[in-house]
């Protein structure tokens, strides 16, 4: 496979040769087989299908989960490697993103996206109006797939829907699913989503032999402060990263330790302008410590961090390796990367409350059914919307329930819609959008323009896509968004209540198996063995 890199030696000149992992996971591809790799972080996981988006006709999707990463990404594919890349996130204006939606055709060998932006009914008919050939699909942190994985997302759990979606309109891509780490269950529960044969998993072995790893308990959370100031005295790292899971704590320590420390912090909240900025100054060395979410996470590309903490104890093994994986992944210079965490039995308690308080009974599955799509159901086939933000807002994890309901028919999501009927406009006006207008002057809404008209929810929102596509919509309202559901199940039975609350219950009950198995590590003698024997 040397001679691949050899082909585009231009695109890739200071990379001297692959390594023997990337060489078998590229192998793989060739035979355009669905393939699953397991490689460390730092281990060279982009090369692998960089240069396989080279060699194939048409595009590459590259679903990834974090902004950040993204834009690095397509920053240097772009200027440094000269390959024609996208990157599809928040960060573009909305009317930007049409544009650039009705233009893919040709353009680019690598578009990246991130998981939620599948659904997105535009995004699937843009693509597809576009002709141009999808020939392999990328899974990014592939460990959000599995719903036994402490990370799940519901959204990556729709990758399945929308590869099927590609195969009914002629596209065939193949799959390619990356992770620095993966659990046994998690790696069955890919495996089975997406076909992947036993000879089709390359695993690179996962164990880093330069993170020193610490695990001191304290009685108090305010013991943390102090502990930490001693144990960065003891070490002197030159460039840290403290995770913690409160915006506000990540705020609170970065003012304090700005006495005798360059700190500052990261978390979702912070302005899009302001991440790329705080990003910069770490990637640059000008600040010692980042305090952060795990907002700041998946995919980071900073090969010289030579010290990771935790204050705040994460969900699971997994999870806490894939963190403390960004240490120190310099290939030129060999260096140990201090490793800390500071924890408590209170930390513990608090989070398995947290996991017992989000077990459902059949009393809360009803409340989230009436709230996801109202409780005047009155027939199958009846079309209810929902407000986009209302999903993500809502004590009940609507995304989830969306996810489950979706999976088991009881509901089927038609599209989406930006503003009402009245707020949108046209450049020339079609005979069924001066049709839609007139009904709107009764009343402004979707719902009431598809009974009045008798047209269906579905050939409205076609009808807007088509419009879109072909540059005749002027005005599109980008703050107000619903989801259109048809309802295919107007009332939960209770055998099939009692699977989706078996299934979420269990799902919880295997998190609170993992917590417990954190909790053994942070004990243990040998805490790298134990990893091993966990991981590998």
């Amino acid at each position: 496979m040397d001679e691949l890199l050899h082909k585009y030696r231009k695109n890739f000149s200071d990379i001297p040769s692959l390594y023997e992992y990337q060489k078998q996971v590229i192998e793989k591809l060739y035979q355009y087989n669905n393939t699953l790799a397991i490689i460390p972080t730092g281990g060279g996981k982009s090369l692998i299908y960089q240069l396989m988006a080279m060699e194939l006709e048409g595009i590459t999707l590259v679903i990834s989960p974090l902004l950040a990463l993204m834009e690095e990404q397509v920053t240097e594919l772009t200027e440094k490697r000269k390959i024609p890349s996208l990157a599809l996130n928040s960060n573009i204006i909305f009317s930007d993103q049409r544009d650039i939606l009705r233009s893919l055709n040709g353009k680019y060998k690598l578009v990246y996206l991130s998981p939620e932006r599948l659904q997105n009914p535009f995004f699937r008919a843009s693509l597809i109006a576009s002709g141009i050939k999808i020939s392999m699909i990328v899974v990014d942190e592939a460990h959000c797939i599995s719903q036994w994985g402490s990370s799940f997302r519901p959204d990556y759990g729709q990758i399945k829907n929308f590869v099927e979606f590609l195969k009914s309109k002629n596209h065939n891509p193949f799959l390619l699913c990356l992770t620095a780490t993966l659990s046994e269950i998690a790696r069955k529960d890919i495996v089975t989503e997406f076909n992947i044969e036993k000879e089709n998993i390359v695993i690179k072995d996962i164990i880093r032999v330069n993170l020193n790893l610490y695990f001191q308990e304290v009685e108090k959370e305010d013991e943390k402060a102090n502990a930490l100031r001693d144990f960065l005295t003891k070490h002197k790292p030159q460039k840290t990263i403290v995770y913690l899971y409160s915006k506000k704590k990540c705020e609170d320590y970065a003012f304090d330790f700005s006495d005798i420390y360059k700190t500052d912090y990261y978390h979702s909240s912070v302005e899009s302008e302001d991440k790329q900025h705080v990003y910069s100054q770490f990637v640059n060395n000008e600040l010692d410590i980042l305090f952060a979410t795990t907002a700041f996470g998946m995919g980071i590309n900073i090969p010289d961090i030579d010290c990771v903490i935790h204050l705040q104890i994460p969900n699971s093994v997994e999870e806490y390796y894939q963190q403390v994986g960004r240490g120190w992944r310099r290939k030129d210079i060999e260096k140990e990367c201090q490793c800390l965490t500071l924890w408590s039995k209170v930390n513990f308690d608090r989070r398995l409350k947290e996991l017992e308080n989000e077990k459902f009974t059949a009393k809360h599955l009803e409340e989230a059914f009436n709230l996801l799509i109202g409780g005047r159901i009155r027939h199958t086939g009846q079309v209810v919307n929902k407000d986009k933000d209302a999903l993500s807002n809502s004590d009940y994890n609507l995304q989830l329930i969306r996810y489950k309901f979706e999976k088991y028919g009881i509901i089927k999501t038609i599209g989406e819609t930006n503003g009402t009927p009245l707020t949108i406009e046209f450049h020339k006006n079609t005979p069924l959008w001066n049709k839609i207008l007139k009904s709107a002057e009764e009343m402004d809404s979707f719902n009431y323009v598809s009974k009045d008209l008798g047209i269906s929810i579905s050939t409205i929102v076609q009808h807007l896509y088509e419009q879109d596509l072909a540059g005749n919509i002027k005005k599109l309202p980008a703050m107000k968004k619903d989801v259109y559901f048809e309802v295919l199940i107007i009332r939960l039975e209770k055998s099939l209540s009692e699977k989706i609350i078996d299934e979420i219950n269990a799902e919880i009950a295997f998190k609170i198996e993992r917590l417990n198995e954190l909790k053994e590590l942070f004990n243990c003698s040998n805490p790298t063995e134990r990893i091993t024997e966990l991981l590998s």
